[in-house]
């Protein structure tokens, strides 16, 4: 296994998330949604796995995302399904679960850890 470094990068304040709704973020040009859950925030792949759908916009209640095309429900601190919009066994829910990000809030402001030595170097864009 390779140790690859990871730095703390600074995305935005919490209260610039909106609750309920997700919203864009672009790291490095990469599409992500971007979610609070009370005072927390966190960062998932930004399409659904279901049908490769934006997650832009998607519900949130409870800490479960609902995506708006045929509403796949995730959880979005780790990102398993919740709901599935068709019959799917155990192996198929698993990978089809959303990639999580590790998130911190600090002082207000939300962070997320991303592969890289230098923070300075990975671009965040809404």
């Amino acid at each position: 296994m390779s140790n690859v470094e990871k730095v703390w990068v600074r995305v935005c304040n919490l209260d610039d998330i909106p609750a309920g709704k997700t919203i864009n973020v672009f790291v490095n040009g990469q599409r992500f949604a971007l979610m609070r859950c009370d005072d927390l925030a966190f960062i998932t792949q930004g399409y659904c796995t279901h049908m490769l759908f934006p997650l832009k916009d998607a519900k949130i209640e409870n800490c479960v995302m609902t995506c708006s095309l045929h509403g796949s429900q995730f959880n979005v601190s780790d990102g398993s399904i919740k709901h599935w919009p068709m019959q799917a066994n155990d192996d198929i829910l698993k990978r089809k679960a959303l990639q999580t990000f590790p998130t911190r809030v600090e002082n207000g402001a939300v962070f997320v850890q991303w592969s890289g030595s230098d923070a300075s170097k990975v671009r965040i864009k809404f």
